[in-house]
């Protein structure tokens, strides 16, 4: 009987460090939907591919750097990356060295290829550019909401997932449902679909009320960074939805302290009468709305030399 207890405790020591082994690799998986990448390729003024050459990726933020090393065909590709604006240097000994810049979008990927020219004399062409904002790596469709966005756009409840209605086949669900208490994913009907067909995402772990469909925890307007709206063709990482995903990332630290304090003020002297008002007669409502508050972010201390070693 002994012996049985004690192959009994091994098989669930197994299964339960299997279990622990399979969570981990799906926290991992979930992780990087809400992260970018940036892929291309190197080559010279010919044309030919230059495999081997240095590519360092710093956020221009944070400092972090990451760096990566072309293949044999000359490519390469850096994951995991937070939304940002970040300078991509390559180097390759022989030749000059060439530096782009690049935003990374939520989620999204930045391909930037490089052609380096040759020269004894060490210079760095220097070169901003923008994501494409039509994804060539992959077949999702997908809208971004941009930090300005975020800050500039009106929103009367400072609920940033109200900004969905900018994105693409997306409609705010009927106002009968809402008083139904039948509000159900963020608001909207995205892709013609049930708005609690709608999965929401938040640094990139699911953010969802499963018992109503509904989004599981509120963020402030002024955590947010930016999002993404996925409306069709998902890949592999994103799951549940059939209608869209919502991936919201949140701000980080930087290398500088920032904040910001705001008074919105929205009062009925400053507003016009609504069309059905007019068109009924009726005189205009009395409101006065006031929202105080602040935000801030502390310093991010810089990457020490063995974390730049290992990534």
């Amino acid at each position: 009987m002994g012996f049985l207890n004690e192959r009994t405790t091994i098989g669930l020591s197994k299964v339960i460090g299997a279990l622990f082994v399979v969570l981990l690799l799906a926290g991992s998986l979930m992780a990087q939907q809400e992260t970018g990448r940036v892929t291309g390729q190197v080559k010279d003024q010919s044309g030919a591919v230059i495999p081997g050459a240095s590519i360092t990726i710093m956020n221009m933020a944070t400092n972090a750097e990451r760096k990566a090393i072309s293949g044999s065909d000359g490519s390469y590709v850096v994951t995991s990356l937070q939304p940002g604006n970040y300078s991509v240097t390559v180097e390759m000994p022989g030749f000059n060295s060439a530096k782009k810049q690049v935003v990374v979008p939520v989620g999204g990927v930045a391909n930037l290829d490089f052609s380096l020219t040759v020269g004894a004399i060490q210079t760095t062409v220097v070169v901003s550019e923008q994501a494409v904002q039509v994804d060539t790596e992959t077949q999702t469709l997908a809208n971004i909401v941009t930090t300005k966005q975020v800050l500039d756009l009106p929103t009367l409840t400072r609920n940033p997932y109200d900004l969905v209605a900018i994105a693409g086949n997306a409609s705010p669900i009927d106002p009968r449902d809402i008083a139904a208490g039948a509000n159900r994913g963020v608001g909207f009907n995205i892709n013609g679909q049930r708005s609690s067909s709608t999965n929401v995402l938040l640094d990139g772990a699911d953010n969802n009320d499963t018992f109503t469909a509904s989004v599981g925890q509120s963020v402030p307007l002024d955590s947010v960074q930016e999002f993404s709206v996925v409306s069709s063709a998902f890949t592999a990482e994103y799951g549940r939805a059939s209608g869209g995903v919502v991936n919201v990332a949140t701000k980080s630290g930087s290398n500088r302290f920032h904040g910001s304090a705001y008074e919105f003020n929205r009062v009925s002297r400053l507003a016009s009468n609504s069309f059905d008002n007019n068109a009924q007669g009726l005189p205009k409502g009395v409101f006065a709305r006031n929202q105080f508050g602040f935000s801030a972010s502390a310093v991010r201390p810089p990457c020490p030399h063995w974390c730049r070693r290992r990534n």
